[in-house]
């Protein structure tokens, strides 16, 4: 009977010693796919993705992470929505000028004249989506960061001195708003996403590119262009998203994370960011040797504005409840300029 009780306390022992133990082998982190496919040396990602991830990952208490593609491995601009919709990736960043009319009322930061800095985009966009101004749009996704790309401005390869000289020339554009402001100042529109652009300029199939700064560098276009028109003609929008799915399989701490990292305060670090990066791109190629960096000329600005109007006009009268929209966008960017 003694040697039994030995054994019975040996082996509760050792139950207890396994159940003291289980605690330490914690559950394998959840694996999430970014998609990104611009290059890994882009702004976008050494200020704003990679570290977003890092806090995320550190929130999250080791229950999730994850892994950033650059480039076109999981998906180029043109399909990297469809493929975060689809599973390939569990997050995806992308800009909306691909996605043509699926996104018609996210392009109201697109227009001309109307957001001064990618911060005001980012912000403006941001805060629509949250009082439910645009949130219909992203219905089939959670949304991580709305934000945008710089003022788009004018990069040829032959000098641009007044707006005669835009007539008749071919101009790469990512966005349908893009080319309309083309097509008001006289030239034709070709669209196609920012990593092609560099190959149709050097080869003559675009006289010249329609983008902001930061594309510049991230690019290379300054070895295909050498003349820069500074002219506000709209920022860019784009966008992070998560896959529903994805997110809805990662435990309580993941979410948390994400959802403390993610929305307006993620949205106001990529425009800030992108703010820089174009202010110190303009100023890079102010002072290299064959490259001119010019506004518009004075005595043409209000013939630019008159010109592009027509832009503004159009998408508020094809664009389900545009008027709308554009007055909540306007009052929105007031606040941000008045500091709220």
């Amino acid at each position: 009977m003694i040697s039994l009780s030995i054994r019975q306390c040996v082996a509760v022992a050792a139950v207890a010693a396994v159940a003291a133990a289980a605690p330490s082998f914690a559950a394998e982190p959840v694996q999430l796919k970014f998609g990104f496919p611009a290059p890994a040396a882009s702004f976008i990602n050494t200020q704003g993705m990679t570290p977003w991830i890092q806090e995320v990952e550190k929130a999250s208490e080791g229950t999730v992470q994850i892994k950033l593609y650059p480039g076109p491995t999981l998906g180029d601009f043109r399909n990297i929505y469809d493929r975060t919709l689809k599973g390939v990736v569990d997050i995806s960043f992308g800009i909306f000028g691909p996605l043509a009319g699926q996104f018609r009322q996210t392009a109201v930061a697109s227009l001309p004249f109307e957001a001064n800095s990618s911060l005001e985009a980012a912000l403006g966009l941001w805060r629509l989506n949250e009082n439910g101004t645009i949130a219909k749009e992203f219905d089939k996704v959670k949304v991580l960061a709305l934000f945008a790309f710089p003022s788009a401005h004018v990069h040829t390869k032959s000098p641009v001195k007044s707006l005669a000289d835009l007539k008749g020339m071919k101009f790469s554009v990512s966005s349908r708003e893009l080319g309309q402001i083309v097509v008001s100042l006289g030239g034709a529109p070709v669209s196609m996403p920012p990593p092609e652009v560099y190959q149709s300029i050097s080869r003559g199939l675009v006289d010249g590119v329609i983008i902001p700064w930061t594309a510049v560098r991230t690019f290379k276009l300054l070895e295909v262009s050498n003349y820069h028109v500074e002219a506000p003609l709209g920022v860019s929008p784009a966008y992070v998203f998560m896959s529903k799915s994805a997110y809805a399989r990662l435990p309580q701490k993941a979410k948390q994370a994400i959802d403390q990292m993610s929305g307006e305060s993620f949205s106001r670090r990529l425009g800030m960011a992108a703010d820089g990066a174009a202010r110190a791109e303009s100023k890079l190629a102010s002072e290299m040797s064959g490259q001119t960096v010019t506004g518009v000329p004075e005595n043409e600005v209000e013939e630019w504005r008159s010109r592009i109007k027509s832009v503004v006009d159009e998408w508020a009268s094809s664009t389900p409840d545009g008027p709308k929209v554009l007055a909540a966008f306007r009052e929105e960017v007031k606040k941000i300029r008045s500091g709220k």
